[in-house]
């Protein structure tokens, strides 16, 4: 299997785990309440406060391992890359893993958790508030139980995008940045320039992605095009971002040069 096509199936298999994991959290605090409450329909504001430990252990427990077994993953990426970058014509001694190449995997590793991480924080602190302003409200468990849902699957509509939305499409791009930021850092420590943009077209691919595929440039070339607008476009390096949000192409180094 070529390095590409495993990181696309990587990607695509963290961001339907993500999804059966926050499917698991939202039955788990949703019993948790339920227990709580015992045989009242309401929540009292001193139950709703001692359940913030419940929501955060709940996370732990599924969301963060998932996402901590996600980056444990990240080290096959670079399994496959090395087997294709073997293949390459340059010297021996970059065919192989350094010291350096080992911290710099640690490094990126932690950066792409640490995306994770705030996601957590962030929707522990909008459940835990929710659960206890409902409390305080007075609003039945049955209407509570369509506010958590909808904060994490988003399977009754609410304002603002649900946990499930954010999560997966961090599942999914964080496999494809890592995978582009190790392959720039490899192929500039062996010298190479030139980068390949590869990758599979599907329905909703982005214009800028089809004019682009297949197609190699030099690294001062990729700057320049990627300095421009289009649509879907994310901000950041080129290596990392490459089409934008979800985009499923990567960048491989070329070795003409050699």
């Amino acid at each position: 299997m070529a390095k590409q096509e495993f990181v696309e199936k990587l990607a695509d298999k963290h961001e339907a785990q993500i999804k059966r994991t926050l499917e698991d959290l939202e039955i788990r605090i949703v019993s948790e309440i339920a227990n709580r409450k015992g045989d009242s329909e309401l929540l009292n504001t001193k139950i709703s406060i001692a359940l913030r430990n419940d929501i955060r252990r709940f996370i732990d427990e599924t969301y963060r391992t998932t996402t901590d077994g996600f980056v444990r993953e990240y080290d096959n990426i670079v399994r496959e890359f090395l087997k294709d970058f073997g293949t390459l014509n340059i010297p021996a001694k970059f065919k192989t893993l350094t010291q350096i190449d080992r911290d710099t995997i640690t490094q990126l590793k932690f950066q792409q958790f640490a995306g994770f991480d705030d996601l957590a924080n962030r929707y522990l602190n909008e459940i835990s508030a929710n659960v206890y302003q409902n409390a305080i409200a007075g609003k039945p468990f049955n209407e509570m139980v369509k506010d958590i849902r909808g904060i994490i699957t988003g399977e009754v509509d609410r304002r603002g995008r649900p946990m499930s939305t954010y999560a997966s499409q961090l599942a999914h791009d964080s496999v494809m940045q890592f995978d582009g930021q190790f392959t720039v850092f490899k192929a500039k420590e062996a010298g190479l320039k030139k980068f390949k943009y590869t990758g599979t077209l599907v329905r909703d691919s982005r214009d800028h992605c089809k004019k682009h595929l297949n197609k190699t440039y030099t690294e001062a070339r990729i700057r320049e095009i990627w300095a421009g607008q289009w649509t879907g476009k994310s901000e950041g390096d080129p290596f990392t971002v490459r089409g934008g949000y979800r985009c499923r192409h990567t960048w491989l180094p070329v070795a003409d040069d050699f």
